[in-house]
């Protein structure tokens, strides 16, 4: 516990730089049905974390959704990113 609560601290003062990845891929998001029919999309609610991709499934099943949170000067720069952008459709 100390270590999270240690690395924290690191990361509210700036030392350090904190980065998460999360997937819900491969979950049946899609074929969630609560009464009234399937989603016609899945996403998260708020996105209030900094520094966090996460990857959805698109609802054809056949690509991925990208939601990052970056600060602006860092967009930027994964924008631009040669290698990323081979991927992108």
């Amino acid at each position: 516990m100390n270590y999270i609560k240690e690395h924290a601290a690191r990361v509210k003062k700036g030392e350090v730089f904190s980065f998460a990845i999360t997937s819900l891929c491969r979950f049946p998001l899609y074929e969630t049905d609560f009464g009234w029919g399937k989603p016609a999309w899945v996403t998260t609610v708020n996105m209030t974390f900094k520094n966090l991709i996460s990857f959805f499934d698109t609802k054809s099943g056949d690509g991925i959704e990208a939601w990052i949170t970056l600060k602006e000067e860092d967009m930027a720069k994964l924008e631009t990113d040669g290698e990323l952008i081979a991927y992108r459709r």
